[in-house]
């Protein structure tokens, strides 16, 4: 049987790593605008974003390269993360009004790498699912 993609595998793990990491990137400019929020200011700090970035690119890494060599042999989810990598990493030099927009953008193809890639494994005949 089949799994679900909502139970515990590298591709789901990766997938929500990085839409943890788009919500961030989403809630953290409102967390600054209204002040009221103050027990939430951790948000803002460095280190939760680069931890989670850093928890991303692992899990991408080990889990696309895995599923890549030993299931499908597709490039397509592989392409996705490195589209969504780049956006992450361009967003940390670019104008600051636009960070959070390339960041959340860079976190959901991520994560839509990792569905891809988990749809993949599912499709291979020959095995089963990473």
């Amino acid at each position: 049987m089949k799994e679900k993609f909502f139970q515990p595998h590298l591709d789901f793990f990766g997938f929500s790593a990085s839409l943890l990491c788009a919500v961030h990137c989403m809630a953290v400019p409102l967390v600054v605008t209204f002040g009221a929020l103050g027990g939430l200011a951790w948000l803002t700090n460095p280190w939760v974003e680069i931890t989670l970035i850093a928890a991303s690119i692992w899990i991408a890494s080990w889990s696309l390269a895995r599923s890549y060599f030993k299931h499908h042999r597709r490039f397509t989810a592989i392409s996705i993360v490195a589209g969504g990598f780049a956006l992450l990493i361009v967003s940390r030099f670019v104008a600051h009004e636009w960070e959070p927009i390339m960041a959340v953008l860079g976190g959901v193809a991520i994560a839509t790498a990792h569905w891809i890639n988990w749809r993949l494994c599912r499709q291979c005949n020959n095995c089963s699912i990473a």
